[in-house]
């Protein structure tokens, strides 16, 4: 356990507009007015946060949500129009006005901190977090600090897991559409990338957290091309021979033999046109027709193409289908280019062929034990939900020790 103390003017504000004195639940203010009451709102208080159970029946979680903590106990404070606000509710509307003017000059200055370092791997009922301060803050922060620590730590745990049955191939985060709304999605990118995590689709949390992005196309880009016309006239800049060129034709050269006369024209045009677009980094979807007897030749004469204008090829996404089964196969097809061609080595010998299409720990288990061509998993719906197991459970209890009541909270710790 850490502490540390941050200065008024050290951290920035919480990630989330939603994150202020107001997001808590209700009965921590009316506990804090009874308190206020009879004066007890001053006295010292430990609030020691931890959960009674590892997650998805493991053996360790992960903690998180730390720096979100710090943020909030450091800007923590009520507005005039959260004080109006109080005042008008059913449930607070008689208290006393000295009570609302408490509320108005509440500050963190007396609080401390206690922390396990973010990231930590933390057991059962070892504190993750403790709160050292006057009851009342104390008790008007409990929640949203539960909250701050309950799903980061759940996802970062959800993210270590499935990126341990995966191993060797790396995972990458693709749940933003799926996720819990913004707030839920942008939590999940943050913490899977603590958990282990490589990089996310997700480019709101690629900026606001610096984790790297990654991304191609999807089904409906495929989709948008019917014919080899609508590139026929697309040129790339060719390396070797310092000039543009018409990059379709020369795609078409490797098209022979009828086998690849069949592939779909236009999901043949849509590799093409990505393929111009991003000569350095050209991933494509193999799976919207046929994987094998289109997409991936497709993938093919589309690579070829770019390793003849001096660019290495990214790779494949499967999307559906037998993943161990396809991703061997594709990889199969790489290794025949290079055994055809050997001066082509350098440009198919390491293709990413990555897998998607909801993964979760159990199929990672289960490709473990096949054979399969899969370097990247792309995950998504099962890691930003935890499908697995919904929340991290905390509990509540209270004790008083040598005039410091101590409240059990469940969930976490660091200092301000």
């Amino acid at each position: 356990m850490t502490t540390t103390t941050a200065s008024p003017s050290s951290l920035p504000p919480p990630s989330s507009n939603f994150v202020r004195a107001l997001l808590t639940d209700l009965y921590q203010i009316t506990m804090t007015y009874a308190h206020w009451k009879i004066g007890k709102h001053d006295e010292s208080a430990a609030f020691e946060l931890f959960f009674r159970k590892n997650p998805f029946k493991g053996q360790y979680t992960v903690f998180c949500g730390l720096d979100e903590c710090l943020k909030h106990s450091q800007s923590f404070g009520f507005t005039q129009d959260d004080v109006d606000y109080l005042k008008s509710t059913p449930a607070l509307q008689h208290c006393d006005e000295g009570f609302f003017e408490y509320l108005l000059n509440l500050d963190t200055s007396q609080l401390k901190v206690y922390a396990l370092s973010e990231g930590t791997l933390a057991f059962p009922k070892i504190p993750l977090l403790i709160l050292e301060g006057p009851l009342g803050l104390c008790q008007l922060l409990e929640t949203t600090l539960l909250n701050l620590v309950n799903f980061p730590s759940l996802i970062a745990t959800n993210a270590s897991r499935m990126v341990l049955r995966a191993h060797p191939a790396s995972c990458v985060e693709f749940g933003l559409r799926r996720a819990q709304g913004p707030d839920g999605a942008c939590s999940a990118s943050k913490y899977s990338y603590v958990g282990g995590f490589g990089a996310t689709s997700n480019v709101q949390a690629g900026k606001d957290f610096g984790i790297p992005i990654v991304g191609t196309h999807a089904h409906a880009y495929v989709q948008a091309f019917s014919a080899l016309d609508e590139v026929s006239g697309l040129t790339l800049y060719n390396k070797k021979t310092n000039q543009d060129e018409n990059f379709l034709q020369r795609v078409l050269k490797y098209r022979v033999g009828h086998h690849l006369i069949s592939t779909n024209d236009g999901e043949l045009a849509s590799f093409t046109a990505y393929a111009c677009g991003f000569p350095d980094n050209c991933l494509c979807l193999v799976d919207t027709y046929n994987t094998i007897t289109s997409g991936l030749q497709n993938f093919i004469m589309v690579a070829k193409a770019l390793d003849d204008f001096g660019y290495k090829p990214k790779g494949i996404r499967l999307d559906s289908g037998d993943l161990a089964q396809l991703s061997v196969q594709c990889q199969e097809a790489f290794a025949a280019v290079v055994e055809q061609e050997p001066a082509r080595k350098e440009a198919f010998s390491s293709l990413t062929v990555v897998a998607s299409n909801d993964i979760n720990e159990d199929i990672l288990v289960e490709l473990s034990h096949m054979d399969h061509g899969i370097t990247s998993y792309g995950i998504g719906t099962n890691l930003v939900t935890c499908q697995a197991q919904p929340a991290l459970g905390c509990v509540s209890m209270e004790n008083s020790t040598d005039g410091i009541l101590l409240l059990y909270t469940g969930a976490c710790c660091s200092t301000l």
